[in-house]
């Protein structure tokens, strides 16, 4: 037995294997930011202890519950957050807010439950081979998750580690599931040690301790030899500081449009990274607003009887772009009315204001913008949170948008930030021109409240800066709002935190060189599903063979 099992073997005898997963799952969810307890990465390791103990008589069905109560409590942690989604209109959608904090993690949970199914059935229960079926299968699964049914890629295990940081820099390379790989496994080590075996039986650690050590070597390397410049184009961020339950007040309305006029065109307050003295006084090329920005769509927003109508008519100077969220309706390709969660591309051209471009949201929030099983759910009360016709319709797969007069950008709205090579274009061979020069993250944190929610949304967006190499402007009505570099770290000064009203104005970082992630993403795809498929027989069939040879 492994020193670290002869450590918790008295343990285990006491508490059993469910709860000490959920030890392990709270252990892993703590090494998440805003907390950074990355000791808890040792909690795959524990979790690799208990599914390679005794699982009694029935073990697939002991392994199912070891996995889910371990996912139970990580994502419990995690996503704790969604309670104050259904309190900012506790009146309406209050009753549901216990049901949905016990839901969404039990939901994601049941993930980790097969994949304890599928370790305790086919992988060998000791040495180097089960430390590598779990780390690529558990991985796998977490793929998974982050794809069907829409995809909920929320707190992936290489994401524990700060965006920004030497350890991140590695998705410039495998991507922030890749960089899950690594994690898991070399965390998970500690489980195999065979301390009988002598200084033999230490190898996996020492081989595990090694590889993060070259990791973040390389990380630092990046870090210190990659020279990040201001672009000649500039960006204003505005921050209103406007929760969620104000938006949807009536009286609020002019007050709102007011705050975002006002901010809109402030006089220059330039962050001291990217300006020269000759930058300070120049008003910037593009200002963008948050996700839902307003509480009114766009019909009504820019209809001609409207007064709003009139303040954009006014708002802009000549050649200046406004990227604004706002919700839409739409006819959908069979000809129906639908709604859209939109990004709109507005310049001011020749004395007109003009609507240039629409981007409308691909990946949507489950419950939140659109209702899964809602034939089931309707019957027992739920809806979508976001109460706009029968919800939203999701747009075409997002990509690069030009347009004239600024820099092409990948839009990412909210939720979308987390999700890996949304883009499912290829920059790689014969089409650089093709490749955006920055990302626009525009969303409505506002839903968060002052939970470990923002915190966690921007370090996940901000994996999608370093995996692609390029710089990020984020942008949410209440924080938290930045500009983030192609290394995923903030630029100084840029930073409008959680409760902070205010704007800044920066240039935007160029781009970097085209990362290795960027190029071959889906080789990695490839290769875990290989791998995971090689490894699959292993138990069945080849050792089998062994034994009768």
């Amino acid at each position: 037995m492994a020193a670290f099992g002869q450590q918790l073997s008295p343990l285990r005898r006491y508490v059993g294997p469910k709860r000490l997963a959920a030890l392990a799952g709270a252990l892993a969810a703590l090494a998440h930011p805003p907390f950074g307890f990355l000791p808890g990465l040792f909690g795959y390791g524990l979790l690799l202890y208990v599914l390679n103990g005794d699982l009694g008589p029935k073990p697939l069905r002991r392994a199912f519950a070891v996995g889910f109560w371990a996912g139970f409590v990580y994502f419990l942690i995690s996503c704790f957050w969604v309670a104050e989604a259904f309190l900012v209109d506790a009146e309406t959608f209050g009753w549901m807010a216990p049901f949905a904090v016990m839901i969404l993690p039990a939901m994601i949970a049941f993930f980790w439950g097969l994949f304890g199914v599928v370790y305790a059935r086919f992988a060998p229960k000791s040495g180097v081979k089960s430390l590598m079926c779990f780390a690529v299968w558990f991985c796998a699964f977490e793929m998974i998750r982050g794809w069907i049914f829409t995809g909920f890629p929320w707190n992936p295990a290489g994401a524990s580690w700060m965006a920004g940081s030497a350890m991140s820099q590695m998705a410039a390379l495998v991507g922030v599931y890749g960089l899950s790989l690594i994690t898991v496994m070399a965390f998970a080590s500690i489980a195999i040690i065979k301390p009988a075996q002598g200084l033999k039986g230490y190898r996996p650690v020492m081989v595990a301790a090694g590889a993060l050590l070259v990791c973040f070597a390389f990380g630092q390397y990046r870090l210190i030899r990659t020279e990040i410049t201001p672009s000649d184009t500039s960006v204003r961020l505005v921050q209103t500081n406007i929760g969620q339950e104000a938006k949807w007040t009536e009286s609020e309305f002019s007050r709102i449009v007011r705050d975002y006029v006002a901010m809109t065109k402030a006089k220059p307050k330039y962050a001291k990274w990217s300006a020269t003295g000759a930058d300070y006084g120049r008003r910037p090329d593009i200002v963008i607003w948050p996700e839902g920005a307003l509480p009114a769509s766009a019909e009504e927003l820019f209809s001609a009887s409207s007064w709003t109508s009139e303040v954009f008519a006014r708002l802009l100077e000549p050649d200046q772009t406004l990227m604004m969220g706002v919700y839409r309706s739409d006819l959908d390709k069979g000809g129906n009315m639908v709604w859209r969660n939109t990004m709109l591309v507005i310049q001011q051209k020749a004395h007109e204001t003009r609507i240039v471009a629409a981007y409308d949201k691909f990946k949507l929030v489950p419950f939140g913008e659109f209702l899964p099983f809602e034939n089931l759910l309707t019957k027992i009360g739920f809806k979508n949170l976001v109460n706009i016709g029968d919800g939203f319709t999701p747009g075409d797969r997002t990509k690069t948008m030009t347009v004239e007069g600024i820099p092409s950008f990948l839009p990412l709205i909210c939720y979308e930030g987390l999700f890996p090579a949304l883009d499912q274009s290829n920059y790689s061979f014969g089409k650089p021109d093709k490749r955006p020069q920055w990302i626009v993250n525009i969303s409505n944190d506002a839903w968060f409240g002052p939970t470990s929610g923002p915190v966690q949304h921007l370090n996940l967006s901000a994996y999608r800066a370093i995996e692609q190499g390029l710089p990020m402007v984020r942008s949410t009505p209440t924080g938290i709002s930045v500009v983030v570099d192609p290394l995923g770290r903030v630029i100084p000064s840029t930073k409008l935190g959680v409760g902070y009203a205010g704007y800044i104005d920066v240039m935007i970082p160029k781009v970097v060189k085209l990362t290795v992630y960027g190029k071959f993403y889906v080789i990695y795809v490839i290769f875990i599903t290989i791998f995971s498929l090689i490894l699959l027989p292993y138990n069945t069939l080849l050792r089998p063979v062994k034994k009768t040879s």
